[in-house]
């Protein structure tokens, strides 16, 4: 992953943030590595509890002190993954991720939408997260420790006043 990826977009007035990924692999892969317990746990965050499925909830640990309860609200595969993210100390807000195939590879929409939070965190933070997904889908150990590793941190640090200028609002 590399900070010179496309940059998606966050609204502040409207609680929302939307980045988009093509990745180079097939729709059905990337819904594994969306889904399944152990692959969140190398780009995402470790899943502490539970499994993702229809109508299910399950835990990730993003840091020492925090976790996301995420509930399934909507499950299409390998088209749509919808779920309620409700994070430590935050409101619960709405995640969806949408996969278009386009042959050997696939689209990735993401829209986080009712953050009731700085979402200039959440661009930053899903832009990293999803160089994440896409190293792991090319087959590569991403060591991913949730928002707490060194790596994670520092490519943060830098693309928080890039998605920041990304607001309509300045």
């Amino acid at each position: 992953m590399t900070t010179t990826d496309l940059l998606g977009a966050v609204d502040r007035a409207a609680g929302t943030v939307h980045l988009e990924r093509r990745l180079a692999a097939p729709a059905e892969r990337v819904w594994a590595a969306l889904t399944d317990p152990a692959r969140l746990g190398d780009w995402l965050a470790p899943v502490e509890s539970g499994v993702p499925g229809p109508g299910g909830t399950f835990v990730l640990r993003m840091n020492p002190d925090e976790v996301a309860t995420c509930t399934v609200t909507g499950w299409d595969p390998p088209r749509e993954l919808r779920l309620t993210w409700d994070y430590t100390g935050e409101p619960a807000s709405e995640l969806v991720l949408r996969l278009v195939p386009d042959g050997a590879q696939t689209l990735l929409r993401l829209d986080h939408t009712r953050l009731d939070v700085d979402v200039v965190q959440y661009g930053a933070g899903w832009h990293v997260h999803l160089g994440n997904l896409g190293v792991h889908l090319d087959g590569r150990d991403v060591r991913s420790e949730g928002c707490a590793g060194a790596a994670f941190l520092a490519a943060f640090e830098e693309l928080a006043p890039r998605y920041a200028a990304t607001d309509p609002a300045t």
